[in-house]
């Protein structure tokens, strides 16, 4: 792609919320590494896009709904920015956009990196594009004189772009639970500590439920494993229908499921958790060559009511998952200000 001119058109969609920039932020989430630490595997690649453009800095950044968080940085030291300026342009391209003098530039010629230090003059960034055609981000490339990179230098750096993707889409496998498709239990409890601490950030609720699929025990003693497996393969996809782009769907273990929902509030984590309820109890589950109608018991807590930090909101829900299981099951039941202390961890 030429580079853009200083003074002409760029595409602003994103000043305007729209579905387009829903799915965008849903699919950035699902790779749970937004305010992970830095890894060398990134850093190797920032490393390298500098040394091939011939550039002091080289950032990958990930464009969230409301800031920059930069995944690797190579000759700067920063860890996040406001959203608005170079890459927020660049992930609506499909090819590397670059800015030969930023400061000649009208659309960021006010940009805070442009009017003082470091003085950025240069940008090239290459997006980092799923195989949905969401952009998440960017691998780009800056400096402090105006310049365009050479055809060698854009076509290495939209290369390392798609070895950045590759590496992400890495790590997206392994956090998957093999036989539901969901997140297993590691990316629960990341997941439940990244969403926290952005709740934290701009005083938001994170709402948690606990669901455990009612006498699953029984299915396996009855028809078998294999009967087993497919029920719960059936629940996950059913709860996967259930949540919105912004939730996270993992299984716990065994039969329990957690699904995260970030900016959820008590009185709609229940009504949500009512609607999941239904849903599977209204549903016919193909198992063993059967149809089983199954249903699920439900402990719901949200931080920072009934913790201040991710186990504690676990701890809080399973709480109340005893005490759904306790009064007779296929129930909801919200965490009280207390634990209930004469309820025994154990029943099936």
């Amino acid at each position: 792609m030429p580079a853009h001119e200083p003074g002409a058109a760029v595409d602003t969609r994103h000043f305007s919320p729209n579905a387009d920039e829903s799915a965008r932020l849903a699919a950035l989430r699902s790779y749970c590494v937004l305010d992970t630490g830095r890894e060398a595997r990134f850093d190797d690649l920032t490393r390298l896009a500098a040394s091939i453009c011939e550039t002091p800095v080289s950032l990958l950044s990930l464009v969230d709904s409301d800031r920059l968080f930069f995944k690797s940085s190579f000759g700067m030291d920063i860890r996040d920015l406001p959203r608005g300026g170079f890459c927020d342009h660049a992930i609506f391209q499909r090819n590397v956009f670059q800015i030969p003098d930023a400061s000649k530039d009208p659309a960021f010629r006010d940009h805070p990196l442009v009017l003082a230090p470091p003085r950025v003059r240069f940008y090239a960034g290459a997006p980092l594009v799923t195989q949905q055609d969401l952009a998440l981000g960017t691998l780009c490339v800056l400096d402090f004189a105006p310049r365009l990179l050479q055809p060698r230098q854009v076509e290495m750096l939209r290369t390392l772009a798609g070895q950045v993707m590759v590496q992400l889409d890495l790590t997206l496998q392994a956090m998957r639970d093999p036989l539901t498709g969901l997140y297993n239990r590691r990316q629960m409890e990341e997941s439940l500590h990244r969403e926290i601490l952005r709740a934290r950030r701009i005083g938001a609720t994170v709402g948690v439920m606990v669901i455990d699929v009612d006498n699953f025990k029984r299915i396996n003693d009855t028809l078998g494993h294999e009967a087993g497996d497919a029920a719960l393969h059936a629940i996950a996809g059913e709860l996967a229908l259930c949540v919105r782009e912004e939730d996270i769907a993992c299984r716990a273990g065994g039969e329990e499921f957690v699904i995260i929902l970030p900016g959820t509030c008590e009185e709609a984590l229940r009504q949500r958790a009512e609607a999941v309820r239904r849903c599977v109890e209204e549903s016919s589950v193909p198992a063993g060559g059967a149809k089983l109608k199954l249903t699920v018991s439900t402990g719901l807590a949200t931080f920072p009511d009934h913790g201040e930090t991710g186990p504690a909101v676990l701890r809080a829900a399973d709480t109340a998952l005893y005490k759904a299981k306790a009064e007779g099951r296929n129930r909801v039941v919200m965490s009280p200000p207390k634990a209930f202390p004469d309820l025994v961890a154990g029943i099936a």
